[in-house]
């Protein structure tokens, strides 16, 4: 007897991981393998656990090839995989890259497989932006206009000095000093003083 199998795996958070597991289960799916947020792509045992548990005529569901594969050269390779072993693979949101009966033209599997390696890169991008912000850094240019500059560009400008004179005497571009002294944070702080 043929069993649909759901994978999924935490993208971004735990709970959307969660989130898609019901969905996946609303499609059918009679168990879920869950994996957690990974450090490393390549050590996903949910997905080793699932990969195995599957059998001939099988059917493996995911929401998208983004939570099965961590690039589009691990999803060809899965897909290959599992065709090998005689297992269809049904993606929700991107029925192209789906091996059960209805075939997709080729045009609409490589826009799904262009589609999917973009939607990887901007979780990596996320990935990379969340955890600059968790040890504190800012992703971007470094600001020109330190806090001990900006406490220098008050003072001249209290001396009713120009901002092309403050910038030249700070080594900035006189858009910085504006920037910097007509700013919401610098309102506040020229007011309260």
């Amino acid at each position: 007897m043929t069993q649909t199998l759901g994978y999924t795996r935490a993208l971004l958070s735990t709970d959307d991981a969660a989130e898609d597991a019901q969905a996946l289960r609303n499609q059918g799916a009679t168990r879920v393998f869950i994996d957690a947020l990974e450090e490393r792509p390549a050590s996903r045992p949910e997905l080793d656990a699932c990969l195995g548990a599957l059998q001939p005529g099988d059917v493996l569901l995911v929401t998208t090839a983004a939570r099965l594969s961590h690039s589009v050269e691990h999803f060809v390779l899965t897909v290959t995989q599992l065709r090998r072993a005689g297992v269809s693979l049904r993606c929700l949101s991107e029925p192209a890259l789906s091996t059960t009966s209805t075939a997709a033209s080729p045009g609409d599997v490589l826009e799904a497989l262009e589609g999917l390696r973009s939607r990887l890169a901007g979780l990596r991008t996320r990935r990379g932006l969340d955890a600059a912000a968790a040890t504190g850094r800012r992703p971007g240019r470094p600001r020109v206009m330190t806090d001990d500059k900006v406490a220098i560009a008050r003072e001249l400008r209290g001396q009713r000095r120009s901002f092309v004179q403050i910038g030249r005497a700070l080594g900035v571009s006189e858009a910085a000093v504006r920037r910097a002294l007509n700013s919401p944070s610098d309102a506040t702080a020229t007011e309260a003083t």
